[in-house]
């Protein structure tokens, strides 16, 4: 392994959705964003929703995980989350209609469980959408 690099992995229970070599990766903790680089302190911690940049030169992978877990060791780090995507997987048309379906939801009478679980796809579904435009402007410049 380099030196300026780690070993990350991205696992969610569809399987491992990222493995490989990079030089940075920063991911959504509970208390804000935190950039892993090589050589980090050794840490385990809580995730929350939101959007993970894996770094490697030139080349950015973005992805949506759904909170989670962060172990980092030596020289790996491993995030394990109930639901993560990549950003440019993202199918805009699918992810509108999820949303549209979550507030018409949280507008009828719902009880807790269901009202919980419409809230966090409509959460999901917003974040996946910011996430998924923020990377094809990127693109285009």
């Amino acid at each position: 392994m380099a030196e300026n690099k780690f070993l990350f992995e991205l696992i969610s229970p569809m399987g491992i959705i990222f493995h490989g070599e990079v030089e940075s990766v920063s991911a959504p903790a509970e208390n804000g964003t935190i950039t892993i680089l090589p050589h980090h302190v050794p840490l385990f911690t809580k995730l929350s929703e939101g959007e993970v940049i894996i770094k490697d030169g030139s080349h950015e992978t973005v992805m949506v995980v759904a909170g989670g877990f962060l172990e980092i060791k030596a020289n790996s780090v491993h995030l394990l989350s109930d639901y993560a995507i990549r950003a440019d997987s993202i199918e805009t048309a699918k992810t509108e209609e999820k949303k549209r379906l979550a507030e018409t939801k949280l507008k009828q009478q719902l009880d807790n469980r269901e009202f919980t679980k419409a809230d966090k796809d409509l959460k999901m579904s917003i974040l996946e959408l910011k996430v998924a435009q923020k990377v094809r402007r990127k693109q285009r410049i």
